[in-house]
């Protein structure tokens, strides 16, 4: 008598379950608490599989990041995009930073761990330089080149910010900061 067969079960997408997992852990536990283990449980695969699509956590990682990324820099690109002729730049870069990119603190999260683990590890270090290339390109669109790169130092300086401060800081005071480097004047404010 021959055993039994297990019939093995078609799931087209669990390489990317896997990774989305991933970006879960990362945000609720960071870089540090990363294990096949957490993966898999937030997963719901057995762990077989996640070394099956990944030979080690730094390649789940590292695609993990890479995903963040793309999706962090499309969402950036497009509502940059969006910001057509009559339409208030500044006012469109900060919706940018306070409805896109800080809005949804689990992203958040995911990106100061990006940045942190950017200092460690040269893979980490070429997935952050592609998002500030590409977050660089799309405001050149509508900046020159030098401006451009300030205004995406004080994107990420407010990213970094908005992960940890303990009072968030509201669009005005996000754009007052992007009027700023954009080389305009800032209206006085009223203390």
């Amino acid at each position: 008598m021959t055993a039994a067969r297990r019939t093995r079960r078609h799931d087209p997408e669990r390489k990317d379950r896997i990774v989305t997992s991933a970006l879960e852990v990362l945000a609720r536990d960071g870089v540090a608490g990363i294990t096949h283990r957490a993966i898999g449980s937030a997963a719901d695969v057995p762990l077989g599989s996640i070394t099956y699509h990944f030979a080690t956590l730094d390649e789940i990682v590292q695609r993990a990041f890479e995903v963040h990324v793309d999706k962090l820099a499309s969402r950036f690109e497009a509502r940059l995009a969006d910001c057509t002729d009559g339409v208030d730049l500044v006012d469109c870069i900060a919706a940018a930073i306070t409805d896109d990119l800080a809005a949804h603190p689990s992203e958040l999260a995911v990106t100061y761990e990006l940045y942190g683990d950017a200092v460690r590890r040269p893979e980490t270090r070429r997935v952050t330089q592609r998002w500030m290339e590409r977050a660089e390109d799309a405001l050149a669109e509508h900046f020159d080149r030098a401006t451009a790169r300030l205004i995406d130092v004080v994107v990420e300086g407010l990213m970094v910010h908005m992960s940890i401060a303990q009072q968030p800081l509201s669009r005005d005071e996000v754009r007052a900061l992007l009027t700023m480097a954009a080389g305009s004047p800032t209206p006085p404010t009223k203390e």
